[in-house]
């Protein structure tokens, strides 16, 4: 039987940390970028060639569900001197990128859904924006002439394609490269411990979204081509929701369905709150202990730090670890959760271990023990 070795996926992080100190990414500060020859061009999330005279140094993140592209540019040293402003958010943005740069609070915070009038005064030469933005922002952007370039950042190969764009942008394209294999290595060996796995061996799985809002109990299930139906299939499972949830968004499923599915395997995704606790909460529900997951002991909460790691968020990669490792814990060890956060924040953020002991450990929430 083949197993995810995660003590050989650290091995290289390990050694350079024998002398007793956590290993940190080792991150140059970034130096005055030279322009490129001729300029600079990228094509976009939507198949666009957009150009350049010199690598953008007043970078704006704007529109709806921009989160994950700040988390991302962050993996880039550069981000630091280069992004003058980032979008509010209903998650605790400024909590997370307070840890990464000292710099933060100088950053012009974007409220709302920020329009043209009030980016175009940052003097931008650069707006990055989801794909979906295209035609609520985008288009306005352009007419005045700022540069656009839209990523997607939405399916693991989506985000490999835009973190490659996002490299040539900030003039680091051997990080980004740096960055893929980091999340290659570990696709890879996840990819060999479920190699040989039947069909019938993947259980039925159910990812929802918990809410309360208001008082009132919903449960939401993601989108056929959202990321979290990719994690569940690459962790080896099978989303029972693909055929109801073809949209874009979120779709709210009944008990009855719930129950009609019932599933194997339950994950609870909680954005307010611990996961963990709602998992107690619905183990307690006499409508739920009819269902195969609650009488097996199989539903979980998502876990998450700052942030929950189902979202297309770096923390993605964490996510489909500690998933591979629920669904099939006969082919992977116990996953050592807070070695793989010290690791992953130490060599994606270049966090030293104070930093995410103090940070990110404690802030740990969902099934991470």
């Amino acid at each position: 039987m083949k197993y995810l070795q995660l003590g050989a996926l650290m091995a290289v992080v390990l050694l350079a940390g024998a002398c007793g100190d956590t290993p940190t990414l080792s991150i140059s500060p970034p130096a005055t970028p030279a322009s490129p020859a001729g300029g600079l061009e990228v094509v976009d999330a939507l198949g666009r060639t957009v150009q350049f005279a010199m690598l953008p140094q007043r970078i704006v993140v704007a529109g709806k569900s921009s989160l994950t592209i700040v988390d991302t540019l962050y993996l880039f040293p550069e981000a630091r001197e280069r992004l003058v402003a980032l979008p509010g958010s209903n998650q605790p943005i400024g909590e997370f990128v307070a840890l990464l740069d000292p710099a933060f609070g100088q950053k012009r915070i974007l409220q709302g859904e920020a329009g043209p009038e009030q980016i175009a005064p940052l003097q931008p030469d650069l707006v990055i924006l989801r794909s979906f933005m295209a035609d609520r922002l985008g288009r306005s952007l352009e007419e005045l002439n700022i540069p656009v370039v839209y990523v997607d950042l939405e399916t693991p190969e989506q985000y490999f394609r835009d973190l490659a764009v996002l490299g040539r942008l900030l003039g680091n394209e051997a990080r980004a490269e740096a960055i893929r294999s980091f999340y290659r290595s570990r696709l890879d060996a996840v990819r060999q411990a479920l190699q040989g796995l039947e069909e019938s061996q993947k259980p039925r799985t159910l990812v929802i979204q918990f809410s309360d809002q208001g008082g009132e109990v919903a449960f939401q299930v993601p989108p056929a081509s959202w990321l979290q139906t990719s994690e569940v299939e690459m962790a080896g499972g099978r989303p029972v929701w693909k055929e109801v949830a073809p949209g874009s968004g979120w779709t709210v499923v009944s008990l009855e369905q719930i129950a009609a599915w019932d599933p194997e395997v339950v994950i609870v995704i909680a954005y307010k709150g611990d996961s963990a606790a709602i998992v107690d909460r619905l183990q307690a529900d006499p409508q739920w202990q009819g269902l195969k997951a609650v009488q097996n002991g199989q539903i979980y909460g998502f876990p998450g730090d700052i942030l929950s790691w189902d979202q297309p968020d770096p923390r993605w990669i964490l996510g489909t670890l500690w998933l591979a490792g629920k669904l099939h814990p006969e082919r992977f060890p116990p996953l050592k959760v807070e070695g793989e956060v010290v690791e992953f924040f130490g060599r994606m953020y270049g966090l030293d271990r104070p930093a995410i002991e103090a940070g990110i450990v404690p802030a740990l929430r969902g099934d991470v023990k």
